[in-house]
């Protein structure tokens, strides 16, 4: 059987054959209705809280390339440690570094699961005045401490007691990384999960989220139509869980509820361009996730 998901009168929303579907042979799905695109900055910052009420730690992400050819000089994983747990109005921005591995570049030549040692250095002006004209003043200022390298950082999600992250055009393909930060001590091991080795297998992840039950899910973010709604096991395995046929926009902000039985999850799209093709739409997806790897 194959699972559908299908907003009312739109055609062309089908998951693959190969998704989701150990113990269960349907995933139900319910349309929510339209949504308005809002269109980031080019450097975009998605900010994730430690849960750990001792330490209150804000962990960002930073979407900036890497091509030195072009004067970009990657992007920095960042985490805000603030004076007083839950109160963000003072504390310290550090980036992540590799420990004795200054400029640490992650983008290629990496093995997965491998643990890497961490350190964090300090940004000492985290509002430089240079950022209206330079949007990698803030990371330089890292770079200059021995920072680590990543290529377009997006979506980041606590979950399990690790922070999960998405390096979008990271990998020897430039198909996307998938990375865990676990903290430990006072500093933490990064540890590399997944590499996309094609379009095929993962185009670009861009948002991510863990389920309570500690399965991965990916939105992608590729050039090309249909793009997917990807899964990743706890032992490192993808797999197809829906696919996006109604649009040729891309798949984000997807987040289980509470507990864990409903999936909801967006399709980019425009309210005020007209016409059903450029529609923004929220799903509810549901099922028996129990029995899968969600």
């Amino acid at each position: 059987m194959i699972n559908r998901c299908r907003p009312p009168r739109l055609e062309g929303f089908e998951s693959s054959r190969r998704s989701w579907r150990q113990r269960s042979e349907f995933v139900r799905c319910r349309w929510l209705g339209g949504l308005d695109q809002h269109r980031g900055e080019a450097v975009q910052r998605v900010a994730v809280v430690d849960r750990d009420p001792a330490t209150g730690i804000v962990y960002e992400t930073e979407d900036r390339g890497f091509n030195p050819a072009r004067g970009l000089v990657g992007s920095g994983f960042y985490r805000f440690v603030p004076d007083e747990p839950g109160n963000l109005t003072a504390g310290k921005l550090q980036a992540l570094a590799v420990r004795n591995r200054p400029n640490y570049n992650t983008i290629t030549g990496q093995t997965i699961n491998r643990g890497l040692p961490v350190v964090w250095v300090d940004i000492d002006d985290p509002d430089p005045a240079a950022a209206e004209t330079d949007t990698s003043a803030v990371f330089r200022q890292g770079l200059a401490e021995g920072a680590a390298i990543f290529d377009r950082l997006e979506g980041a999600w606590y979950g399990n007691g690790s922070i999960f992250f998405n390096s979008t055009s990271g990998g020897e393909a430039g198909e996307g990384q998938v990375w865990e930060y676990r903290p430990a001590g006072p500093n933490g091991i990064l540890r590399l999960i997944f590499e996309s080795p094609s379009e095929d297998v993962l185009d670009n992840p861009d948002n991510i989220t863990v389920s309570p039950r500690g399965g991965v899910l990916l939105c992608e973010d590729g050039d090309r139509p249909g793009l997917y709604l990807r899964g990743l096991t706890r032992d490192g395995r993808i797999f197809d869980f829906a696919q996006e046929l109604v649009t040729e926009r891309e798949w984000c902000g997807a987040t289980f509820s509470p507990d864990g039985n409903t999936l909801f999850s967006n399709i980019q799209g425009d309210t005020r361009s007209g016409g059903p093709g450029n529609l923004g739409m929220t799903f509810a997806i549901w099922g028996p996730f129990e029995d899968g790897a969600f």
